[in-house]
């Protein structure tokens, strides 16, 4: 029988699908199978032109937790704002239909969520599998410390976006739904490159909070799939310093208006570890 909290609050899961025919199917039943079952899985066809939908259908009809709805290919930001929308529970939770999570995934951010009444997000370790190279790495296992009292938020991020890609992006963390309908958080449509990390900035920005880790790598990451207009945007570095500016917004918005010396030796760092990701992106292409 699965494990029950004391308490469980409903957990959104959106995925957004598009052609992925091969591992959607696998993907959705790991959620059914979840030790935390007090959930409702909203799926959104983006358009497939594979069997991804009528997979998807078949299996809706064997489990009511599962919600499939169709559009017109628009995007993977559009399929996930419409599961935002669609989204009913306390908590939100976003899977790419190309990656896999393991049987605890939800239990373990749920139970970090509630032992920490100040927590606005909890963030999941990663197995991160190199499926062209054939390789698997563990990701974000490394305890960080805590945001220091009077620490601004803003700061404490790109400190932590400085030693490792953990605050990027949407996947295998869990956002209060509550958060996200009250300031409009949307995702940036139209976008392809870290809009999802534009979102993480939106969210953060719009309260005050603690920021939980979950050393245990429940989210398994498949590197490889992503599509060709994925990987291109990666190169432009016109799209690294649209996100820079973004992060300096709000670390400027977050101290009234003003960029503390400290604020400032952050950005820099951040942007000296941005070229380098950037120069490996090109030389990966290259090859």
């Amino acid at each position: 029988m699965a494990k029950q909290l004391d308490s469980s609050p409903l957990v959104s899961v959106v995925i957004p699908v598009w052609n992925t025919e091969d591992n959607i199917e696998k993907l959705v039943r790991e959620l059914f199978s979840q030790t935390y079952q007090n959930i409702e899985i909203i799926a959104i066809d983006d358009g497939s032109s594979d069997n991804s939908l009528s997979i998807l259908k078949k299996l809706a009809k064997e489990d009511t937790r599962l919600q499939v709805e169709h559009q017109k290919n628009a995007g993977v930001s559009a399929a996930r704002n419409r599961g935002i929308n669609l989204a009913t529970g306390k908590y939100l939770v976003f899977i790419d239909s190309d990656d896999e999570v393991m049987p605890e995934f939800i239990e373990a951010m749920i139970e970090a969520m509630q032992k920490n009444p100040n927590a606005i997000l909890a963030i999941m370790g990663r197995e991160y599998r190199k499926l062209r190279e054939n390789k698997i790495e563990q990701l974000y296992m490394k305890p960080r410390r805590k945001r220091r009292p009077r620490e601004l938020l803003s700061n404490y991020t790109t400190y932590l976006m400085i030693l490792d890609g953990r605050m990027y992006g949407m996947t295998g963390r869990i956002f209060i739904t509550e958060t996200i309908r009250k300031h409009h958080i949307r995702v940036e449509e139209g976008r392809d490159f870290a809009e999802d990390t534009k979102f993480a900035f939106d969210y953060l920005s719009a309260q005050d909070g603690e920021i939980i880790f979950i050393p245990k790598p429940l989210y398994i990451y498949n590197f490889g799939t992503e599509t060709s207009i994925v990987r291109n945007s990666s190169l432009k570095w016109g799209n690294w310093q649209k996100s820079y500016q973004e992060l300096e917004n709000w670390m400027r918005d977050d101290n009234r208006g003003r960029i503390s010396a400290r604020a400032k030796l952050l950005l820099l760092l951040v942007q000296l570890r941005w070229r380098i990701a950037h120069y490996h992106s090109n030389r990966r292409a290259q090859k």
